[in-house]
């Protein structure tokens, strides 16, 4: 039987190539353009490669009894793309999502589990609200 948390992220998954087909970079881009912005543009329109490499971690992890979904047990998992090594949720998120992140912008994890990859999981915001976080809970 399949729990309503994974027919999401199966649904998720389904989607992942179009969302990433359907990147365009608008005239906001090229008006914010920095190294960083353009890699992620990169990684984001290289769909045969991206949409694969998402698609592996997310349906191998290990799902916690809390839902989470685990790509590595000891701590977040760093992947390499595009000739750099980010974490898996940041390639999830970011990638995942089609979103370019600006230099302040983070992915936060709503359930505080930092190994966890599960896109339901995900979201973003400031390092500010990422610290509030972790002091509320």
């Amino acid at each position: 039987m399949t729990s309503h948390s994974d027919e999401g992220i199966s649904e998720w998954v389904a989607s992942l190539e179009k969302r990433l087909g359907d990147f365009l970079r608008g005239d906001l881009f090229l008006i914010t353009k920095t190294p960083e912005r353009e890699w992620w543009a990169q990684v984001i329109e290289n769909v045969s490669v991206t949409a694969p490499l998402i698609t592996n971690l997310v349906l191998r992890a290990e799902r916690s009894p809390e839902g989470c979904l685990e790509a590595s047990v000891a701590r977040s998992k760093r992947i390499s793309v595009g000739g750099r090594q980010v974490y898996a949720y940041q390639l999830i998120y970011w990638a995942g999502n089609a979103i370019i992140p600006n230099s302040e912008d983070v992915v936060r994890h709503k359930c505080h589990n930092r190994r966890c990859i599960n896109p339901q999981h995900l979201t973003h915001g400031t390092q500010m609200e990422n610290i509030n976080d972790t002091r509320d809970r």
